[in-house]
């Protein structure tokens, strides 16, 4: 979600929401370097990557945490537990994600996972 923010949609109005102090980006080495490798691999030139570490740098509304433990919940794409290892180590209120396995879980130790529009939603609501 984070690297789909930089070329618009629900995406970046989520990230919108998070320049505006409304939520802290919970973030781990692994995220961040799966983030640039995915940026790398789609041939996006140097202006994303800059935006995108420039994003994650911003220091008081990014908490970068080191998982306490390694997460098999997702087996279909063992990566993605990841993200539910940084959630659990943060202690989030919510994973917003676009990826499908993450999703299909609906939520993962009290946490629930929505897609861009459903935190869209849920800040509306408030």
């Amino acid at each position: 979600m984070l690297v789909s923010s930089l070329f618009g949609g629900k995406p970046r109005e989520v990230m919108e929401l998070w320049r505006d102090g409304q939520f802290v980006l919970c973030l781990s080495d692994e995220i961040v370097a799966e983030y640039l490798e995915v940026l790398a691999r789609f041939g996006h030139a140097k202006q994303e990557t800059q935006e995108f570490l420039a994003m994650v740098s911003e220091g008081e509304r990014v908490a970068f945490v080191i998982p306490r433990e390694r997460i098999q919940a997702v087996v279909a794409d063992p990566e993605d537990n990841r993200f539910l290892e940084c959630a659990v180590t943060a202690k989030a209120e919510m994973i917003v994600s676009g990826d499908r396995h993450l999703l299909g879980l609906g939520e993962f130790r009290g946490i629930p996972i929505v897609d861009p529009a459903g935190l869209l939603a849920w800040f509306a609501a408030r």
